[in-house]
């Protein structure tokens, strides 16, 4: 059994992460613990919470990090913890993305490799359905 700890960290503009949070809530249940940034809401800088999320992990500890928007300003805040050991940032998040990192086991630290991984499912989950379903209807027709 390992022991290492992973804090995930669920940061965005406005309410975002709180919807996210709720959302991972209702499929993997209240035992759920993320740390959740609802950035800007009270319209004051969010360098301070951040430390002080920061702050309250040991530097052993593993922290993954997903964000809104990649050019956005709550990842940008996040950035100079990119040099921190065993913490990775992630942009773009979306519900398959946070779920697959919640839910991949604690049997060691996430390598790169693992994280691309994931995050490259997560962005094979994104789709323009009326095209899915014309591409459904071609394939019908052709049988």
């Amino acid at each position: 059994m390992s022991n290492i700890k992973r804090h995930i960290v669920i940061a965005s503009h406005s309410t975002l992460a709180e919807g996210m949070d709720n959302a991972l809530k209702f499929f993997e249940g209240n035992s759920l613990k993320l740390t959740v940034l609802s950035a800007y809401v009270d319209n004051k800088p969010i360098e301070g919470q951040i430390e002080k999320i920061f702050n309250q992990f040991d530097k052993n500890d593993e922290v993954i990090v997903l964000t809104d928007l990649l050019g956005g300003s709550v990842n940008q805040k996040f950035f100079p913890y990119i040099s921190r050991p065993h913490t990775h940032i992630i942009t773009g998040m979306n519900l398959s993305l946070a779920m697959a990192i919640t839910m991949e086991p604690v049997e060691g630290y996430l390598t790169g490799e693992k994280i691309q991984s994931i995050v490259s499912e997560a962005q094979n989950q994104v789709k323009y359905v009326n095209e899915l379903v014309t591409d459904s209807s071609e394939d019908d027709e052709d049988e």
